[in-house]
């Protein structure tokens, strides 16, 4: 039965629709399946043939009958050729005429004139291509199924290699006694059997795989700004250092929110920890919020962020800190609706991965201590030891570096995202701004994080600082006062009093809060402690005073006692007459000043 199969033949393989590469015997049969591109080697018992399949293939060991398989030359070269021996065929033209009008011999005609079948046209004559036909190997079977189960059982892990494979199959052949296949035979063969997505599944994995080759028809169409926002976090390609310059504490976190038809980064948040509920919710209220007072703390002008507004739909990923029912009530309590990606599709959320992407490669991967973003580019990179930047230097970058994105060319816009946003909020020279929120505190009392603190007599203590108002003293000595603070801007908290929350700021007015995460890095290897050593600003403020106040009295005291000094030097060198008479008679011999000068002469010293 074996005979009875054709190479190019549509055949059910083991349930699967396949076509048939090669017949080796009625042991085995090599098959494409048709879905997937897979190469098997399965058994003839396996195999279901079509009914009506196999008519018509009397030719299809000699040729393919497949159009889209030849040039334009040769399908006409072939139509030419199949006119002609038609003619001569119903004796229209001899055989001297044929091969003149064919420019063939007269022994090639006849070779030609055998292929000739009317049923299947002028592809009965196409030129056969020389060497091996596909699907026909000149290995020996039991060769062929060395290296199909080799392949199956070596290429399946993320660690597999073509060298790996090879071996295997070098050791079982010649543990049979057969001829050993070369390197670049294995690697053709591998080739065939695992399709180049089945390949990348195994090395990468199947979300790699699923990128490059699952289909993505049409996109997401939006018409307007904030009509569709995505966020997404990333752990960012760069080492950072403790305050102290000396310690690595490690790589920031970057969650984002991005407009789809601007391309403006509403906003974001860096973190030094995992992705949590704090990190989502400081990058959803700055993106709802204008950031003027963020402007202002990393030290840039308010016009060079004035992008806000409440997104109408927040398109995410399945994580914990999206899904999470606080979260979700908050969106709907403020007409935000979340959105979800499918499981596993990262396309879905393509504006934010591509921006994160672009951020990474042409911004980040240029800064000392980069990591790169694969291990390749990392190779004899020593990012802890090239590392200058501490996470307040990065934060400050960073900060730039969205303004300057929102001021480049967008390579889909053609425009800058600036422009895009200002052209739709401003088509006639109005101000760009969206509506704000009546009342933003209490998007900050929704999704800001909250504490637990004990009312002190001098206030209450969170992250390093001390916080106090009037309002508090009733409270003094209240414990589990609930207490939310702004991540952002640490200069004011809010305490939950008698079930509203009032607003309490840093208990020194002066004194300016750092930023929570600015605060969690400077726990990160900390100076060590010394007894002795003043730890607050007033105390070290009072110490170069106190330094001031004896410095002035030496100078002061010096200056005195040199004075005293050269008194007493001078009446000890022309002391004064001891009675009032001499005192007197001195006055009378005093010059008298209103006269004109006398000249000197040598007689009045006589």
């Amino acid at each position: 039965m074996t005979d009875q199969l054709v190479s190019g033949e549509l055949v059910v393989a083991k349930g699967k629709l396949a076509t048939v590469k090669m017949v080796f015997s009625d042991k085995h049969v090599r098959v494409i399946i048709s879905a997937s591109g897979e190469a098997l080697i399965v058994s003839r018992r396996d195999i279901e043939r079509i009914a009506g399949v196999a008519d018509k293939l009397s030719v299809a060991n000699e040729v393919r009958l497949n159009v889209n398989d030849y040039t334009e030359d040769e399908l006409s070269l072939a139509a030419e050729r199949y006119n002609v021996i038609k003619k001569w065929r119903l004796a229209e033209v001899t055989v001297s005429q044929a091969c003149l009008l064919l420019n063939v011999s007269r022994s090639y005609f006849f070779q030609l004139a055998k292929k000739f079948d009317e049923d299947v046209g002028p592809l009965s004559l196409v030129l056969q291509k020389r060497g091996v036909k596909e699907g026909v190997t000149r290995l020996d079977e039991s060769v062929e199924v060395a290296i199909f189960e080799a392949t199956k059982k070596v290429y399946a892990s993320r660690g597999a290699s073509y060298s790996k494979v090879w071996v295997e199959v070098d050791v079982k052949c010649k543990e049979q006694g057969l001829p050993s296949p070369c390197k670049d035979t294995v690697l053709r063969r591998v080739r065939s059997i695992l399709s180049e997505k089945n390949r990348l599944k195994i090395k990468r994995g199947p979300d790699a795989a699923a990128q490059k080759f699952t289909a993505r028809a049409g996109k997401k169409t939006v018409q307007r700004p904030l009509q569709w926002v995505q966020m997404d976090h990333t752990l960012v390609d760069i080492i950072l250092l403790a305050d102290d310059r000396v310690h690595v504490i490690g790589r920031p976190w970057l969650t984002v929110a991005i407009d789809v038809y601007t391309r403006v980064i509403l906003g974001y948040y860096l973190s030094l920890h995992v992705p949590s509920a704090v990190s989502v919710a400081c990058a959803l209220s700055q993106s709802v919020l204008p950031k003027v007072g963020f402007a202002r703390a990393v030290g840039i002008d308010s016009d060079d962020y004035p992008y806000y507004g409440k997104p109408e739909v927040l398109h995410m990923d399945n994580a914990a800190e999206f899904t999470s029912a606080k979260f979700k009530a908050g969106c709907e309590a403020f007409g935000i609706h979340p959105a979800y990606r499918p499981i596993g599709q990262k396309h879905f959320g393509g504006h934010v991965e591509r921006l994160i992407g672009t951020f990474m490669t042409t911004k980040v991967h240029l800064l000392k201590g980069t990591t790169m973003s694969n291990s390749v580019a990392r190779r004899d990179l020593n990012s802890e030891k090239s590392a200058t930047m501490t996470f307040s230097d990065f934060f400050g970058w960073f900060a730039r570096e969205v303004v300057v994105y929102h001021s480049t060319i967008h390579s889909a816009l053609k425009i800058s995202p600036r422009q895009a946003w200002a052209d739709y909020f401003a088509p006639n020279g109005g101000t760009p701004y969206p509506p704000k929120l009546s009342d933003p505190e209490q998007l900050k009392l929704w999704f800001m994080p909250q504490e637990s603190r004990k009312v002190n007599p001098d206030g209450i203590k969170l992250h390093g600082q001390v916080y106090w108002d009037p309002v508090l003293t009733p409270f003094v000595g209240t414990n589990h006062a609930i207490v939310k603070s702004d991540p952002f801007n640490m200069n004011q908290v809010w305490v939950k009093l008698n079930g509203q929350f009032c607003p309490i700021s840093l208990a020194d007015l002066t004194g300016q809060a750092p930023s929570y995460e600015e605060y969690r890095a400077s726990k990160f290897h900390p100076q060590a402690v010394r007894a002795g050593a003043i730890d607050d600003d007033r105390g070290r403020k009072a110490y170069r005073a106190k330094l001031e106040i004896e410095a002035e009295s030496t100078k002061l005291t010096r200056k005195a006692r040199r004075r005293h000094a050269a008194e007493k030097a001078y009446s000890d060198a022309y002391p004064a007459p001891a009675s009032d008479n001499s005192l007197v008679k001195a006055d009378k011999n005093k010059p008298d000043y209103s006269t004109p000068p006398k000249k000197f002469m040598p007689e009045d010293l006589k």
